[in-house]
């Protein structure tokens, strides 16, 4: 299939997978491309459609667009064998605290204990071998990312300032630009860390469920009283100071599968930089969600697209992460092919300086890759996820979206089948529905 044609929002769109040109058609249009995915030429068409009086200038125009490369181009990347050694490391994910002052029900980090069953703080001695790791291990690549992640990182509050500090002075001698990111529940954040945010140019990632009801149930404190207010006061607090680079990040469940509401919710308190993540959980948590909720969900994110179209034309417009795409530049081929990059160009740090493939994977003994001040990285590890491109990967070698999504989450396809070559099908459905509505909310503000 060459051609993905599909309907939503009220949009006929055909998208040419190769070339990832789009095109907004009609219903006829949308038959007569479907009819081309079948292996018939427009001489067939012509021939099966004459009896209808139809005005063959949509054969010719759809000839000529074949003809331009813009309809039914070829597959030009068949094979695709990338080399460890074109590689360098280019952001780390800093464990700074493996623990955590609430105890949101969903975890995958286990409240910050990961799978060794141990709280600890990441020392300074630690972080800052980390800025010289990425540094040496960065080669001649200018940009460089460090993300702080937990458990809560602001528990170690002081440490993250040190890594900055020292980074900064890094990045002068060496001729690098790092960029600095920190994921938090918001308990912690006062002025003072705020004001150093702002400092440093450090982009806030904003854990928040949305509605009061969706936030509470699944984000408790460490004594289970419920955390609402404050992180959402502390969160307000940062906006209103100046942090103008941050993301709210939800996650939803069974429990609010009308997550709409909460991103809603979430603009009406005064944020305008939305992501809301499927929670991710084994089948048998009954706040899991399972395939009996696919359509449900996918009803959802068509809810989601309307409210995002009708704020973007009353001149109100957020941002909602999985429906901003850029369709005149966009990630390189490469990226499209590989992805995050988890493995050999992305690399997570625990407390005692272990790499491991990325955040999920961490405390996972087989995943070791070496350590930030002792040895390098495991080559053999790196070359398995170098490897896990969406050309090894069947299900994806048909898929439309392909070039969208890169083959999904590593981890999700591990830890649900076993298999960093196995996508998760539950989580495919709901790329795939996304990227068609990110596609359809395109073709809606560019009529308006």
């Amino acid at each position: 299939m060459a051609v993905h044609v599909f309907k939503t929002l009220g949009k006929y769109i055909a998208l040419d997978i190769p070339s990832g040109v789009i095109h907004e058609v009609d219903e006829i249009v949308a038959t007569f491309i479907k009819e081309l995915n079948n292996n018939k030429s427009i001489e067939d068409l012509k021939r099966d459609f004459a009896k209808t009086q139809l005005d063959e200038e949509i054969m010719d125009e759809l000839s000529e667009l074949m003809e331009q490369e813009l309809l039914f181009t070829e597959e030009i990347i068949t094979e695709y064998s990338p080399k460890l050694e074109d590689t360098v490391t280019k952001a780390l994910c800093l464990h700074i605290a493996h623990d955590c002052n609430m105890r949101c029900s969903y975890c995958f980090a286990d409240s910050g204990e990961y799978k060794v069953g141990k709280r600890e703080m990441m020392s300074e001695d630690i972080a800052l071998s980390a800025v010289d790791y990425l540094i040496s291990s960065s080669d001649n690549r200018h940009n460089l990312e460090i993300d702080f992640f937990g458990g809560e990182p602001l528990l170690n509050f002081e440490t993250v300032k040190q890594t900055v500090l020292y980074a900064r002075k890094k990045e002068k001698q060496h001729d690098k630009n790092i960029r600095f990111s920190l994921t938090t529940n918001g308990l912690l954040l006062d002025d003072e860390k705020i004001d150093f945010i702002i400092k440093h140019d450090i982009q806030l990632i904003m854990s928040h469920d949305g509605r009061p009801e969706a936030h509470n149930k699944m984000r408790p404190l460490v004594g289970g009283q419920e955390s609402y207010k404050k992180v959402t006061k502390n969160f307000l607090k940062a906006i209103n100071k100046g942090v103008d680079d941050y993301h709210i990040r939800g996650t939803f469940t069974k429990y609010n599968k009308d997550f709409t509401e909460d991103v809603k919710h979430i603009i009406d308190l005064g944020f305008s930089k939305i992501s809301f993540e499927p929670v991710v959980a084994d089948p048998c948590e009954n706040y899991a969600l399972r395939e009996a909720d696919l359509q449900d969900i996918k009803n959802e994110y068509d809810e989601l697209a309307k409210f995002y179209i009708e704020k973007h034309e009353n001149n109100k417009p957020f941002t909602f992460f999985h429906y901003e795409m850029d369709l005149n530049q966009g990630p390189c081929l490469a990226k499209r092919l590989t992805g995050c990059g988890a493995g050999y160009d992305y690399l997570a740090v625990a407390p005692n300086g272990d790499l491991y493939p990325c955040h999920q994977f961490v405390g996972l003994v087989e995943f070791r890759m070496g350590n930030v001040k002792t040895e390098g990285y495991n080559k053999d590890i790196a070359k398995v996820f170098i490897e896990a491109h969406i050309l090894n990967k069947e299900e994806c070698k048909d898929c439309f979206a392909k070039f969208y999504c890169s083959g999904g989450c590593h981890a999700d396809a591990y830890f649900r089948n076993g298999d960093l070559l196995k996508p998760n099908h539950f989580s495919c459905e709901l790329s795939r529905k996304r990227i068609e509505n990110a596609l359809a909310i395109k073709a809606n503000l560019y009529e308006r």
